[in-house]
């Protein structure tokens, strides 16, 4: 008696590896030939597998490879058009002036006092001056730029991480040119931002 060989099967992450797309394997590969419980979340749809000699007999045909070069050129040419997008992304960024306006100290400490977290009580005492140039730059950056509008803007377009983190960067250095006793804030700041989002 022959032993019995067992069937190696290709599940869709697989199939997408070898350039597969969601609709080839719909046109030429159809039903899956068979399934098992998804490996990490138990309740999830079942794992699609498909016999790799029958994967290899629809790769072989002319139809499939001219579908497969012509999904390369999608791909590549989806990736190129994000790619400009990001970049035009980051050029408008760039090219926007973030006007900080020059207040005097005291304007800008009673400013930032009366503007800091409502939800903590106002102490009588003065806080010390590093609270204080925090609540400082807080206050430049989220109350006297449109740093939260320009921000709002950038949901969903591509490039919007990276813009982003130029704008942000861009705000802080304008903050510390404005009020240069703000600088070492201001570059605690951009640092604990940058850590927090990478």
């Amino acid at each position: 008696m022959a032993p019995r060989t067992k069937t190696e099967y290709l599940n869709v992450a697989g199939l997408t590896a070898r350039g597969w797309t969601a609709a080839m394997i719909r046109d030429f590969l159809g039903r899956p030939d068979a399934t098992e419980p998804n490996p990490r979340f138990p309740n999830a749809a079942p794992t699609l597998l498909f016999a790799v000699p029958r994967i290899a007999a629809a790769e072989r045909t002319t139809r499939f490879t001219k579908r497969r070069d012509l999904a390369a050129r999608r791909s590549a040419a989806g990736k190129a058009a994000a790619r400009r997008r990001r970049m035009e992304m980051l050029r408008l960024m760039s090219a926007d002036d973030i006007p900080i306006p020059e207040l005097e100290p005291a304007v800008l400490e009673a400013r930032a006092v009366r503007h800091r977290d409502p939800r903590t009580p106002t102490t009588r005492t003065t806080p010390d001056r590093k609270t204080l140039n925090r609540w400082k730059v807080d206050y430049l950056r989220h109350h006297l730029t449109h740093y939260d509008a320009m921000i709002e803007a950038l949901f969903g377009r591509i490039g919007r991480a990276d813009a982003e983190r130029s704008l942000r960067r861009r705000i802080f250095e304008a903050i510390a040119k404005a009020y240069p006793d703000l600088q070492d804030e201001c570059q605690r700041q951009l640092r604990a931002s940058e850590r927090r989002r990478s």
